[in-house]
């Protein structure tokens, strides 16, 4: 029997480990199958890749970390593929400066539904005011979201809806919260237990600014030790029967006797990955925190990575330090070039005290045209 896989992508290459290991346990009905694995791009990985730039830094295509809390086949998997990894705590918060109207960096913790608190007076007054209401409504009168805005709404209300959610979510997804389906949110939004809320509400903003409330999957979580995310699909790509892969293979479509493959017209979001190589000492911020986010319209990235902090991802990391960023966009949108969002990215992490210009030593940047597939109100898995 033949198998054809689309992708040595971490799914796909977890297709063949989980072959390799039938097989090489004598299961019947795995000793005949043929696989083949096509991959378009000349290396694994998809977007889980890493590539090295022409100064030795190392860039994953986003800040994205890996964790096991769906299955420890996964974990297994991957540390067969590798042995050396860092276990690291996650440390990252939320730039608010564009609620107090300010020009630099204004962190409150992650998720920022928790630092409610936190929020100037009068936001924070009506976010308090909207979670009572909520709480106080009869879970019978509440009708089911049909879309993510919904689900906001029914769940911490407009206020601040409109001064997170919306503008977040049109940074990261491309779209607005009533374009898409509220049944991907699974663990990935954090609800509010509002007795947790009013204990925070009587701390002060000192032992606030302390909290990790270690929410979510992702609160300690595995990187390998050298050479990014990408290392992973590498070694496990070389430790499998390397007849299986085929790269370099772009599959165009497929039919039971043409035997080609068609993909979906799903709508996309495009990504730009932009790395700054930087010598040290590192910034305060960066020294403190594994990343950050940023919901504010004038600042060109969503999302702010300190990756050498991960592992060994720079030429030397006693000597340099990295920081990687992601700019999402509409896959129409052709408004602005690669080039102009490493310029504005640049300005921006210096006007948040992120960097200094005189300390670049290295800058990387690449178009994912295909960064997210979108969960659209249309999608249902």
């Amino acid at each position: 029997m033949r198998i054809i896989v689309i992708g040595a992508a971490p799914t796909g290459l977890g297709v063949a480990y989980r072959l390799y290991q039938l097989q090489n346990n004598n299961i019947d009905i795995a000793k005949n199958v043929e696989l083949i694995v096509l991959e378009k791009e000349l290396s694994p990985g998809g977007l889980s890749r890493t590539v090295m730039d022409e100064n030795g830094f190392f860039w994953d295509m986003g800040g994205h970390v890996t964790f096991d809390h769906n299955l420890p086949y996964y974990k297994e998997a991957i540390c067969w593929a590798i042995n050396e990894w860092n276990i690291l705590t996650r440390s990252c918060q939320v730039d608010i400066s564009y609620m107090f109207n300010e020009k630099g960096l204004h962190l409150v913790p992650y998720p920022v539904q928790y630092a409610v608190p936190m929020f100037p007076a009068s936001i924070k007054a009506k976010c308090l005011e909207d979670l009572r209401d909520r709480r106080r409504k009869s879970a019978a009168k509440r009708i089911p979201p049909k879309n993510f805005n919904d689900w906001i709404d029914e769940h911490f209300g407009p206020t601040l809806s409109n001064y997170f959610f919306k503008q977040y979510t049109r940074k990261v997804w491309t779209v607005r919260p009533d374009q898409m389906n509220p049944v991907w949110i699974g663990t990935r939004v954090a609800m509010i237990p509002y007795e947790k809320l009013e204990e925070f509400c009587a701390m002060n903003e000192e032992d606030l600014k302390e909290i990790d409330l270690g929410w979510g999957p992702n609160a300690r979580f595995m990187f390998p030790k050298r050479y990014g995310t990408g290392s992973i699909w590498k070694s496990m790509t070389n430790k499998l029967p390397s007849q299986w892969f085929h790269f370099g293979c772009k599959v165009i479509n497929i039919d039971a006797k043409r035997k080609t493959i068609m993909y979906e017209n799903e709508r996309y979001g495009k990504v730009f990955v932009i790395g700054v190589g930087l010598i040290k000492p590192m910034s305060r911020v960066a020294e403190q925190f594994t990343w950050l986010y940023f919901p504010e319209n004038t600042v060109p990235f969503y999302r702010v990575t300190f990756l050498s902090r991960y592992g060994e991802m720079t030429p030397d990391n006693d000597k340099y330090w990295s920081v990687l960023c992601e700019c999402a966009y509409d896959i129409n949108d052709n408004s602005i070039s690669e080039e102009e969002i490493k310029e504005k990215t640049i300005k921006c992490l210096i006007r948040k005290s992120i960097i200094l210009r005189e300390q670049i030593v290295s800058l990387f940047s690449t178009l994912l045209p295909y960064g997210y597939p979108i969960p659209t109100v249309n999608v249902k898995r």
